[in-house]
C-alpha cells in the first residue's frame, strides 16, 4: 500500500465534523483534508494541486455533487455514502412526489429553519435514535439555496468513472436517499464498483456506523 491522501465530502446540513467518528483512522494511512461547504462554520475547499500520494476521496449524500472534477481524475478511490446521481426518483409519480415534499421542506425551511433540521436529523439518523440538539449558528441562506439545488443537481456518471476504482456503501432503512439510489449507481459504474448495503442502517450511516464502514472500506484502501 503506498502514502494516502484523504478528502472528505459531507452532505446537506452538515458539516466537517461529521467525518470526526472517521478521522483517527484515515489519519493511520495519511493526512485528511475536509471540505466544508459553510452551513455552520466558514466554507473551507480543498486544495486543489498535484499529490504525490495516492487519492482517496470519500463523501456523503450530497456531498458527492460538489467534489471537483480535477480531483476525481486523481482519486485511486472514491467511497460514496448514501449518495446518488439525482435525487429525485426516475418513476413520474414518484418523482412528482418527491419534488412536491422536497418543495414543501424548502418553503418549511425558509420560515422555519430549526425545526426543518431537527426533523431532517431524525429521519437521518433513523432507525436510530441520534440527533443533533444544538445546532448554534447556522448559514439559512446557503441551506436554502443548496436545497433548491438538490431539485435539479444531477451528476455525469462520466465524471465518476474518472476515479480508478469506487466503493458504495448505503443503508436498507435510508429515509433520505432510497437504497435503489446506491443500487443505481453501482450499476451505472460497472466493474469499477464494490456496493455494500448495510442492514438496520439510515442515511446517516458514516456516523452512526462508522465501525462497520471501516470494516469494509478498510481492504480496499489496503489494496491502494
Amino acid at each position: 500500500m503506498s502514502d494516502c491522501r484523504f478528502f472528505t465530502y459531507h452532505g446537506w446540513g452538515f458539516d466537517s465534523d461529521f467525518w470526526n467518528p472517521w478521522n483517527e483512522f484515515l489519519s493511520s494511512y495519511g493526512p485528511v483534508e475536509s471540505y466544508d461547504r459553510g452551513y455552520f462554520n466558514n466554507p473551507r475547499k480543498v486544495e486543489l494541486q498535484e499529490h504525490p500520494e495516492s487519492v482517496i476521496i470519500v463523501t456523503h449524500s450530497f456531498g458527492l455533487h460538489f467534489v471537483e472534477e480535477k480531483l476525481l481524475g486523481e482519486a485511486d478511490l472514491l467511497i460514496i455514502t448514501g449518495g446518488f446521481l439525482h435525487f429525485h426518483p426516475d418513476a413520474p409519480q414518484k418523482r412528482k412526489r418527491s419534488r412536491l415534499i422536497l418543495q414543501q421542506m424548502i418553503k418549511e425551511l425558509e420560515a422555519n429553519p430549526e425545526k426543518v433540521l431537527h426533523q431532517f436529523y431524525k429521519n437521518c439518523f433513523s432507525p436510530g435514535n441520534g440527533a443533533i440538539e444544538d445546532l448554534g449558528g447556522f448559514n439559512h441562506q446557503l441551506l436554502l439555496d443548496d436545497l433548491r439545488l438538490l431539485h435539479q443537481s444531477e451528476l455525469d456518471i462520466k465524471r465518476l468513472k474518472k476515479a480508478d476504482k469506487v466503493c458504495i456503501l448505503h443503508g436498507v432503512n435510508d429515509q433520505i436517499v432510497s437504497n435503489q439510489k446506491g443500487r443505481q449507481l453501482d450499476a451505472n459504474l460497472g466493474e469499477k464498483s464494490q456496493y455494500f448495503e448495510m442492514k438496520n442502517s439510515g442515511h446517516a450511516l458514516p456516523y452512526i456506523n462508522h465501525r462497520q464502514c471501516l470494516e469494509f472500506i478498510e481492504p480496499h484502501i489496503e489494496q491502494v
